[in-house]
């Protein structure tokens, strides 16, 4: 029997000392921020800061405008129009990867949390055919396979294998083994800058807050395109988590403005009663989505 739906608490208090309460009111967790407490001495290490060079500004990182060979295969990416707007581009050839700056890509994580072995041993998970087509298209073309087998060489040598033994795998081995680059659950949205453009030296990283707001737009829409695809590509993912851990505080491998998503097939406590409330009140969204932020002046 469902409960009658009563409101919750504000999900937005100021304190007269400054603490700001929130509380998410589509699953009830708390969150204090306190005054002061973003001061205490976390250790660190502390990054040479330096004058950024001419090459830095697009080979700082494998996730550089001109490093687009060190990630595997790209699934899309938002390119400007001239008009201001921005369009996207899927499946881009290996050939053609530099005719464009991409503003975001969208590429497989080359090191799954849940690998494609995971879905295909546990879930008899196949390569979808508009995956396999991609993928046999890529491999057909010279460029691609060259690509493919770098990434590949990379990736084994990073799990302790040598990089030369895949030359001595089968063709369906091979096959196998990049079937995750381009039929995986895993995948990053990543930016184009590394630094802001107007940076003079490396502490100058470019973050959400140094986008402008179409192109935060243009960033958030290639997430959304992407957690659509990642549920209609895999029918056993049951939940995809979006997150932003860009810095190497938060655990991530480069200081370079990023989301991950990443498919999962089970929910957590935290979208089980999510979705409770929400088939209590489904309007929740609106509500305490879109019209509480709008009433408040927080859009």
């Amino acid at each position: 029997m469902l409960m009658p739906y009563s409101p919750g608490p504000a999900p937005l208090t100021r304190m007269a000392d400054g603490t700001v309460k929130q509380i998410s009111p589509f699953t009830g967790t708390e969150v204090w921020t306190v005054p002061g407490r973003g001061n205490r001495p976390i250790s660190h290490p502390v990054a040479e800061i330096h004058r950024i060079t001419d090459a830095e500004r697009t080979h700082a990182c494998a996730f550089c405008s001109a490093r687009y060979l060190d990630t595997p295969p790209e699934k899309s990416r938002v390119v400007a129009r001239p008009d201001g707007g921005f369009e996207r581009i899927d499946a881009v050839p290996a050939a053609a990867l530099f005719d464009t700056t991409a503003e975001f890509r969208r590429v497989p994580n080359l090191f799954e949390i849940l690998s494609y072995d995971y879905w295909h041993a546990n879930h008899g998970y196949e390569i979808p055919d508009a995956a396999r087509e991609r993928m046999e298209a890529y491999l057909a073309d010279p460029a691609g396979a060259a690509h493919v087998e770098a990434v590949a060489r990379t990736k084994l040598k990073a799990a302790g294998a040598d990089p030369a033994s895949w030359r001595s795998m089968s063709e369906d081995a091979r096959y196998e083994y990049l079937a995750a680059f381009f039929a995986g659950g895993h995948d990053v949205i990543v930016g184009r800058r590394h630094f802001t453009d107007d940076a003079v030296d490396t502490s100058g990283l470019a973050g959400s807050g140094t986008l402008t707001p179409a192109e935060h737009r243009a960033y958030m829409r290639l997430a959304v395109a992407a957690t659509a695809d990642l549920y209609r590509a895999n029918r056993w993912v049951r939940y995809v988590a979006v997150f932003q851990n860009w810095l190497r505080p938060a655990g991530a491998s480069f200081d370079h403005l990023h989301k991950q998503l990443v498919g999962i097939d089970e929910r957590g406590v935290l979208a089980a009663l999510e979705l409770q409330r929400v088939r209590t009140n489904p309007n929740l969204y609106n509500e305490l989505g879109v019209d509480y932020a709008a009433y408040n002046g927080l859009l």
